[in-house]
């Protein structure tokens, strides 16, 4: 029996860059194809969705970005093809962003940035953790804009 390959994309950054709201952009806010787990608005395990883009089914996972709850991060980014770092344009890239992004870069994952809420502050994250190749794609999560140019990005770094 011939299995086709699954498309497991993960999106990760801080607590509160725009990862759920990236996830329904995604998904073009179908919220029944959402599925969250939160309490009090926080994302404290994962959200969820499925896509079919190019004919490829993309398994979509959005992690929680509190520091506590990196071990959902490393259980979500097992075995992962591709990965959206979310990064708030606001703060910049912190500690967790950079240790998203060394491990992102150890492991040969392929990623796109999203520098977002550039509706706030239009400045390009700099880190030496970001590769100098790295594709950088300004966002507006609670727009929609750039969210999927973004992720076509990503398609193609993944082929």
């Amino acid at each position: 029996m011939i299995q086709r390959k699954r498309n497991k994309i993960v999106i990760l950054g801080t607590a509160d860059s725009g990862k759920t709201t990236t996830i329904e952009n995604i998904l073009e806010r179908k919220e029944e194809r959402v599925t969250k787990i939160e309490y009090k608005g926080t994302t404290v395990a994962l959200d969820y969705g499925n896509i079919v883009v190019d004919g490829k089914k993309l398994h979509i996972f959005a992690t929680p970005g509190q520091d506590r709850f990196k071990f959902m991060r490393e259980v979500l980014s097992n075995g992962i093809d591709g990965a959206i770092v979310v990064i708030d344009s606001l703060i910049g890239v912190t500690t967790t962003d950079e240790d998203i992004l060394t491990e992102l870069n150890n492991k040969c994952i392929p990623y796109v940035i999203f520098a977002n809420k550039q509706d706030l502050y239009q400045g390009i994250p700099e880190s030496e953790c970001i590769k100098d190749d790295a594709t950088i794609i300004p966002t507006i999560a609670v727009e929609g804009k750039g969210i999927h140019e973004g992720l076509l990005e990503l398609l193609k770094l993944m082929n």
